[in-house]
């Protein structure tokens, strides 16, 4: 794959991470009004007075997981792209 790709694939997993992050159904840590938020891991908190938190280390793993994730999904794909189109 291309340099480009891997950049678009990058993106692609940093808006799934927010998107998948700010689902309500997801939110499974709730406590005393503070919600975390992220999948796998927590990189967001909401306090209950409307500040929030940044937790970086869950951020970055979380782009990870889900790079590594969108990487093997478009890997599979291409196999079997390539094996159906094959004469």
């Amino acid at each position: 794959m291309k340099k480009i790709t891997y950049l678009i694939l990058f993106i692609i997993s940093i808006a799934i991470m927010v998107g998948i992050s700010f689902i309500p159904a997801l939110q499974t840590a709730t406590t005393s009004g503070d919600q975390y938020l992220g999948i796998p891991a927590f990189w967001l908190v909401i306090y209950a007075d409307g500040r929030f938190g940044f937790q970086w280390a869950g951020f970055f793993l979380n782009i990870l997981v889900i790079y590594v994730i969108v990487l093997v999904v478009t890997k599979v794909y291409q196999l079997f792209y390539r094996f159906i189109t094959s004469p």
